[in-house]
């Protein structure tokens, strides 16, 4: 991102809350580690709890989602803030092959179809994750490395998946995570595609059949290639060379799902914008898949206190934290407001600071309590009081 400083005036959000932390919304769009002013307040704004839903706001833009393995464990109040706020789920777990084909022959869809049932019940749409991924996958997909068996199976997982739920979901991930970390300009000509078991057995073509497998089985569904970091650098580079080959080869490839696991502080603004304008150049849809913005800790990965799940003691964002993350998150839903043409979808990848792959970093917009926090009136303030001035830094 550039360190260019974009002058702004104060965002409606903040007047609404009783806040004017100019500082705050300049670092966040410099990509500068905020610095707390002399006189920042120390307890968080009070937020508008019964105020404009942020799906109804965006009905009219794109589909707002959240993502987990709903029903099952979910309280009430918990279920009742999924239909209050979001209009499309994205099944966190239960549909990755590890859970739903965890042998040959054998499928588990309790959970999934539970899932769907509900959804469909309190009028939700559906969207599928994930068909291919070289993770939670399980070893006997590749038994005996023959591609053959491997091609075999793969088509059988994917027609047999895609065909029980075919009209009740409404589009899928096919292929999740395909190309390398990291990178440079050279790797950057190439689709620098991960050394998976999947390449290692099938070669390039299995991304190209696992698309012409789903669309065999539910022509109607919207297909997806999914993926982290591929919005800057080589790994967009890569990117662009990957969609370009499948979409030569005739793969039936509608869109690609932007993971967006950020923070607030260095989310690449201008590289995201450029981004959906380069997929859109290809003729394709982009999704923000998989969104979450921390307030701590770098973009990428799982950084709360004591691991995976873990539940414990953790430190509470500050005041400043909160108008920090909200700024970003206001400049972000800009920038994909700009893009409404192109933008599909965008689902938070989780419910509240609770139920987070990130817990402890405080990375969504409803709290612990599924209370909005001042993200979300920031979110709803970008549609219905856009700013004049440019929010991404040229």
């Amino acid at each position: 991102m550039m360190n260019t400083i974009v002058k702004r005036s104060v965002p409606r959000w903040l007047g609404r809350l009783g806040v004017g932390v100019l500082a705050v919304a300049a670092s966040a769009a410099s990509g500068q580690t905020a610095t707390k002013p002399a006189s920042a307040p120390t307890s968080a704004p009070a937020v508008d709890q019964h105020g404009p839903t942020i799906k109804d706001v965006y009905a009219k833009r794109f589909l707002i989602g959240t993502a987990g393995d709903i029903p099952g464990n979910y309280s009430d109040a918990e279920l009742a803030a999924i239909k209050q706020n979001f209009n499309v789920v994205t099944p966190e777990n239960c549909l990755k092959p590890g859970p739903v084909h965890p042998e040959e022959g054998t499928w588990r869809y309790e959970r999934p179809d539970a899932l769907v049932k509900w959804c469909v019940e309190n009028g939700i749409v559906v969207h599928g994750h994930t068909l291919v991924w070289h993770a939670q996958t399980n070893k006997w997909f590749f038994a005996d490395r023959d591609k053959e068996a491997v091609t075999r199976r793969l088509k059988e997982h994917i027609t047999t998946l895609v065909g029980h739920y075919k009209g009740k979901i409404q589009s899928w991930d096919v292929v999740n995570e395909a190309i390398n970390d990291g990178g440079n300009a050279e790797t950057g000509r190439t689709e620098n595609l991960r050394n998976s078991q999947w390449l290692q057995t099938m070669g390039p073509e299995f991304l190209t059949l696992a698309f012409k497998y789903a669309h065999e089985a539910d022509p109607d569904a919207k297909l997806y290639y999914n993926d982290y970091n591929i919005e800057s650098g080589a790994k967009h580079a890569s990117s662009m060379v990957l969609l370009k080959r499948l979409i030569a080869e005739g793969a039936p490839i509608h869109g690609v799902g932007i993971q967006g696991h950020w923070n607030s502080v260095t989310l690449p603004l201008a590289a995201v914008d450029k981004a959906i304008s380069d997929y859109a150049s290809l003729g394709l849809k982009v999704s923000i898949s998989e969104l979450d913005v921390t307030i701590r800790g770098q973009s990428g990965g799982q950084l709360g206190r004591g691991g995976f799940g873990a539940r414990g003691p953790v430190t509470p964002p500050s005041a400043q934290d909160l108008r920090t993350q909200a700024d970003t998150y206001a400049r972000l839903f800009a920038i994909l407001n700009k893009h409404r043409d192109t933008v599909e979808r965008v689902t938070f990848w989780g419910l509240n600071d609770r139920r987070t792959w990130r817990f402890g970093q405080n990375p969504l917009i409803l709290d612990a309590d599924n209370r909005r926090k001042p993200a979300y009136t920031a979110i709803v303030d970008a549609a219905l009081h856009p700013s004049p001035e440019p929010a991404v830094p040229k």
